[in-house]
């Protein structure tokens, strides 16, 4: 019953990630100053109110239990049962949320993990004591269901939610089955958990020589440097290593992924889906089509993605342009940075576009304790958005001082933004939203930034810079999102016909899907470059990058509409924020006058792509 979507925006390329940029230990949590920590005190002001609230949680379940049975019986007793499970939900979610974040705080603390580990197995119960809503709701009939709803006014807020539900009467079982896949709960994610305990536990990246010759631990923050760097030793060697270590593992990580691909299938079966396609897409009401159009379009456009990497291996002089080269920067002389406090006023200034009343916002959330800055011992890598209806939203960093910082920052203030504005706005019913709609949130932030940069930037080398890193995003946004979106498509496929996936089958249609997007003018390890597919998360998320590429589509859209426009445009872009899930997201988006369902977004990113190229050869010239 009541499928939210998830609070947690997790960023999803490598600029987001933040481990340790330098060879010196990691400052202690205690040695930060308290104004560059979150304050989750805000949520509960310690453990012993956290237990409190768990225990009320898990003493009322078997009262959610009990309602089983009377929905049917009158309007009132379902806007109670409604109610009733509501506000179980939302402690639930505020539990949750503060365990997982104090977890994130110091991963070396094993009772926080512990406590995580707790809520996370009283949200699977949960799902169990209210798993009959949706079959019970369905049970009713059309008739019935209007007198229901007509003998009491306060169900009126529920008419969307209540379609929601109707519109999955196909896939939803009979009580008994649901509560079954409800307690499967735990054993679906399992594939995902080995993935995440390999990926930031028990993984050793090995040592390379760094460009002074000094012996370094590898890490995912210092990989990503490293392929960025001028040095072309240090990029191969750390790409080398970086893959090797999971080439180590080829074949157990590939049984995992089979594992991962078959539980998606099993439930897409089970439910009656047409496929694993058409049960992700069907809880936001995304029609196949809008995945589709998203793959063609890009694969008709080719051209475009080879002209940038032809530009790429002229610019760096190279006589073969490798895989470890593709993400060097082109103008690293350009190349500058700011720091936390100098990013916080350049992001006010960015967002001026969409008013005073949204930058004050921003401004007090910054000065509130949304956000948590500097990497520490312990701490979870990356960056994300975090927080729940009844919370602040809360943005977890891990601030190394690259310009990428500054853009993940105006990322993530768009999703906490985008949740605070839906709150402000909605009934908690809907005062979430998809990741269809959230990614258009942080995006069109990003787009902000990066008008406002090239703006005002009058040095050539910068605006240089600006452009390469532009390009950039759009390529590792949509081209490679999308990649990895066919990718997923295509393992889901073969699962579907009933094939096992092996590391030599995922490895053998990785490079094909490699060489098509990428072109000829890049030359790939052939022992290497195809283990790539081991190395990337996302692929346990169920279909869930290609959002990335349909998000950005839409913001470049709306972003420019607002930037040149008047406040009406900029009220239409807000409107969408303020939406939450009350619409279906391909509609809301449309609240802004984007189509999703048509090739025009990704067809005008791939114009804007074209005309940064025409820029930078202009000058160049």
């Amino acid at each position: 019953m009541l499928k939210r979507h998830g609070s947690l925006h997790t960023s999803m390329n490598e600029r987001h990630q933040a481990k340790a940029e330098s060879g010196g230990d990691l400052v202690e949590r205690s040695d930060v100053d308290d104004k560059y920590k979150w304050r989750l005190d805000l949520i509960f002001a310690n453990w012993e109110s956290w237990e409190e609230s768990f225990s009320t949680l898990e003493a009322g379940l078997p009262a959610l239990a009990a309602l089983q049975g009377s929905l049917g019986q009158s309007g009132q007793a379902l806007l109670q049962a409604i109610e009733a499970v509501h506000n179980s939900q939302r402690l639930l979610e505020k539990t949750y949320v503060f365990a997982g974040m104090k977890s994130d705080e110091d991963t070396r603390i094993g009772e926080n993990t512990g406590r995580k580990g707790r809520i996370g197995s009283l949200a699977v119960k949960f799902s169990e004591a209210v798993s009959w809503f949706d079959s019970e709701l369905l049970d009713i009939d059309e008739k019935r269901l209007a007198e229901l709803l007509a003998e009491e006014s306060g169900l009126a807020m529920y008419e969307h939610f209540i379609n929601n539900i109707q519109r999955a009467r196909e896939y939803t079982l009979p009580a008994e089955q649901e509560a079954l896949l409800a307690g499967a709960g735990l054993m679906a994610r399992g594939a995902s958990e080995v993935f995440n305990a390999f990926d930031n536990a028990d993984l050793d990246l090995g040592a390379i020589k760094d460009k002074d010759g000094k012996e370094v631990q590898l890490t995912k923050g210092r990989y990503y440097k490293f392929l960025k760097g001028t040095d072309r030793r240090v990029r191969k060697e750390a790409f080398e290593s970086f893959l090797g270590a999971y080439g180590n593992l080829k074949n157990t990580l590939a049984a995992n992924m089979d594992a991962n691909v078959k539980n998606h299938v099993y439930f897409a079966r089970t439910r009656g889906h047409a496929g694993t396609l058409e049960a992700s897409l069907h809880p936001d009401a995304v029609p196949p089509l809008v995945f589709h159009s998203l793959i063609e379009t890009i694969s008709e456009n080719f051209d475009t993605l080879h002209r940038y990497t032809s530009l790429k291996k002229r610019i760096l002089q190279l006589d073969d342009l490798r895989e470890y080269d593709l993400a060097v920067a082109l103008f690293p002389e350009g190349e500058f940075k700011f720091t936390y406090d100098e990013a916080c006023d350049v992001v006010l200034k960015a967002f001026a576009p969409l008013g005073p009343d949204y930058v004050s916002e921003v401004k007090k959330g910054i000065d509130g304790g949304w956000i948590d800055v500097h990497e520490t011992a312990g701490k979870r890598s990356g960056g994300y958005s975090n927080g729940v209806y009844d919370t602040q939203p809360y943005i977890l960093l891990n601030w190394g001082e690259q310009l990428g910082d500054t853009f993940t920052f105006a990322h993530e203030l768009g999703h906490s933004m985008h949740s605070w504005l839906a709150v402000k706005n909605q009934p908690f019913v809907y005062g979430s939203y998809p990741i269809f709609t959230a990614e258009v949130a942080s995006t069109f932030n990003e787009l902000l930034l990066m008008d406002h940069l090239i703006k005002s930037s009058e040095d050539k080398q910068r605006k240089l810079f600006l452009l390469d890193h532009h390009l950039a995003q759009i390529n590792n946004t949509v081209f490679r999102q999308t990649m990895f979106a066919e990718f997923e498509y295509r393992i889901h496929q073969m699962g579907e016909a009933g094939e096992t996936l092996t590391a030599d089958s995922l490895g053998q249609l990785y490079q094909e899907t490699l060489s098509r997007y990428w072109g000829p003018e890049v030359q790939f390890n052939p022992d290497l470059s195809p283990l790539t597919w081991s190395r990337i998360p996302h692929f346990f998320y169920n279909y869930y990058v290609y959002q990335y590429a349909t998000a950005y589509s839409a913001a470049v859209a709306l972003s420019r509409k607002v930037i040149t426009g008047g406040e009406n445009d900029r009220e239409q872009y807000l409107s969408i924020l303020r939406s939450g899930c009350s619409r279906y997201p391909v509609e809301t988006v449309g609240l802004g006058g984007v189509d999703m369902a048509t090739s025009g977004p990704m067809q005008d990113v791939v114009t804007l792509f074209g005309s940064l190229l025409d820029q930078v050869e202009s000058l160049l010239d």
